[in-house]
């Protein structure tokens, strides 16, 4: 086996594109193993996240807190903060915690589903983008142009593996 031309095969391949491989693929281990649920909420809960986020600096009582997180990366712990609140309260209010094994295909969907799903959500908040920046080509391909597509056939592609 010539191990150069695979690592050669491999050194032209973004990272950009490997990381959201290696998401889809966990992911989609996981829905084999345990359901697509945990897939479902983490997909919904992003969008809502980032809906959140942008309504903290009007909140009455946590305007004042958000205020003190001024570097990019403090802001990219509050979003994870918010994150985590709302994956817990998306994953209690769906299906009853539903932990069904999920079959192959649905596992691979759910995963590339949520994979497109998060990068959408990523590109959207500056505090995520200076943990890790997506280069141009994942910006053209998953950008504001596609988005809306992104996410609505991802949520489409979650509801045929959830039914």
């Amino acid at each position: 086996m010539n191990l150069d031309a695979a690592s050669n095969f491999f050194s032209h391949i973004p990272t950009d594109w490997i990381v959201i491989i290696a998401f889809a693929i966990l992911i989609a281990f996981d829905a084999v193993r345990s359901g697509t649920g945990r897939a479902c909420a983490l997909a919904l809960s992003l969008p809502v996240t980032l809906f959140l986020i942008s309504e903290i600096p009007h909140a009455k009582v946590l305007s004042g807190i958000a205020s003190q997180f001024g570097t990019p990366t403090l802001k990219a712990v509050l979003f994870a903060i918010v994150f985590v609140a709302s994956y817990i309260l998306v994953r209690r209010m769906s299906a009853a915690y539903r932990n069904n094994n999920g079959a192959s295909i649905q596992a691979v969907i759910a995963g590339v589903a949520t994979a497109a799903v998060l990068v959408v959500v990523w590109l959207q908040v500056p505090e995520l983008q200076s943990v890790w920046h997506f280069g141009a080509q994942v910006q053209a391909v998953f950008g504001e142009a596609y988005r809306f597509w992104w996410v609505m056939g991802a949520f489409a592609a979650l509801a045929f593996v959830e039914s």
